[in-house]
């Protein structure tokens, strides 16, 4: 494909993946491997990135290198928009670069990726307002269509449920023919090694399990697997991560880059930057940046009844449509030791929950206490604080950007926040 700028566009779905997408815009979101973005820098590595998201993260995404300003595109090249909750494959793009008329590409009837020729400055309206339903059925109707067969994903349990596929597709697209000998001790239990990709300065200590039977694994740069860790695959491991002794990462788990991970977790995909130091169950669950669990925090994914389970979002409850689903949480949330959250429960951004016990099932963001002594608006200067301190053990910043953005979130759910003290003290 000629030299191309790609913009990546989130749709008016973000509010399906809460609470993640409040402080992420939906490129962000991990599947398999990667992030949309990260996926679209491998696969167009000499195009110009842009985004279409919400006004609130535009800040922090123009920090990531990321253009969201239209003005700043030139006219004289062609422009490929990508919709965010795609999984996008080397087929794919090979499908999009035959193509050499203004076109838009459908999969399940909805746009996925909208290919402009230069002069067509029709790709601007994506700048306007964020796409819908209406704006869907008018580009479908504007423009000549092609079907394009990729996943697109409509939750957080939808991607969860779907990631040992994503996982398989990014193995052989990107790792299969790559790996790079670990530093390792003989006594590693290692099956199907062609199946494992280790990046530079991975270290695996005595007695660690590398089992990719069932699937491949990929356990990225810099990271440390401590003795009597087991991995299963399919799964992947990030850059820095340490593994603790006698971790068990279950199949079809992907963890971000610099996790701390103890106790077992199956399923469950993690941005990044979480720390799950100790004992404890983590399951079919998406867990989102700085992040910490206590030791013998656990949740459960599965009804005793074995029914589907619901999810209760701000703007109501949702039916999975499936039986194994965890727990969703927001970036900056901490659980204290023994903290147990039952399935499909959801906690917003910055929450504070100590004290142990089970916790309520839906949890608004900035809610500080516990289940014996009851909960109250976490003070927006403390938590501001406390995310500071955090990011900096780990060499990272609290910009000005992301401060405004907790903010903006802190003040946004005051009334659900309320609503729920209220709940909570009248039982």
């Amino acid at each position: 494909m000629a030299r191309t700028n790609v913009i990546l566009w989130e749709d008016d779905l973000w509010k399906n993946f809460y609470p993640i997408s409040l402080t992420h815009p939906l490129f962000e979101l991990r599947a398999g491997a990667f992030s949309s973005l990260e996926r679209a820098k491998a696969l167009f590595p000499r195009a110009q990135i842009s985004a279409v998201c919400r006004k609130q993260l535009q800040p922090i995404v123009e920090e990531m290198g990321i253009n969201t300003n239209p003005d700043l595109l030139p006219d004289n090249t062609p422009i490929l928009l990508i919709n965010s909750r795609i999984f996008l494959t080397h087929r794919a793009v090979n499908t999009i670069s035959r193509t050499n008329n203004t076109t838009v590409f459908l999969s399940q009837n909805i746009p996925v990726a909208l290919y402009v020729v230069p002069g067509d400055n029709s790709w601007r309206a994506f700048f306007e307002s964020l796409p819908d339903d209406d704006s869907y059925t008018e580009i479908m109707s504007n423009y000549e269509a092609v079907e394009l067969d990729v996943p697109i994903f409509d939750s957080l349990w939808d991607i969860i449920s779907r990631n040992s596929q994503f996982q398989e597709m990014d193995f052989i697209t990107f790792f299969r023919r790559k790996a790079v000998p670990f530093v390792g001790d003989t006594n590693i239990a290692i099956y199907n090694p062609d199946d494992i990709y280790t990046g530079n300065d991975v270290r695996i200590d005595s007695y660690a399990v590398l089992d990719a039977r069932e699937g491949p694994i990929i356990i990225a740069q810099g990271t440390h697997i401590n003795s009597g860790a087991v991995i299963a695959g399919p799964a992947v491991v990030g850059a820095d991560c340490r593994i603790m002794p006698y971790t068990r990462i279950r199949p079809e788990t992907t963890l971000g880059s610099v996790c701390r991970i103890g106790g077992e977790v199956e399923a469950s995909i993690i941005l990044g930057y979480t720390n799950k130091y100790h004992d404890g169950f983590l399951g079919h669950s998406y867990i989102g940046e700085w992040v910490n669990f206590g030791a013998l925090t656990t949740n459960s994914d599965l009804k005793n009844n074995y029914n589907n389970i619901r999810v209760k979002m701000p703007e109501g409850e949702m039916d999975t449509e499936l039986n194994k689903v965890g727990i969703f949480v927001g970036d900056h949330t901490k659980f204290g030791i023994g903290s147990l959250l039952t399935s499909g429960t959801t906690v917003g951004v910055s929450a504070n929950l100590f004290g142990g016990g089970l916790f309520p099932k839906y949890v608004p963001s900035f809610i500080w206490g516990s289940n014996s002594d009851g909960f109250v608006h976490y003070k927006i200067d403390k938590a501001i604080e406390t995310a500071r301190i955090v990011m900096k053990r780990r060499d990272k910043q609290l910009t000005e950007s992301r401060i405004n953005l907790l903010k903006e979130i802190y003040n946004y759910y005051t009334e659900d926040r309320t609503a729920f003290i209220v709940e909570q003290h009248s039982k």
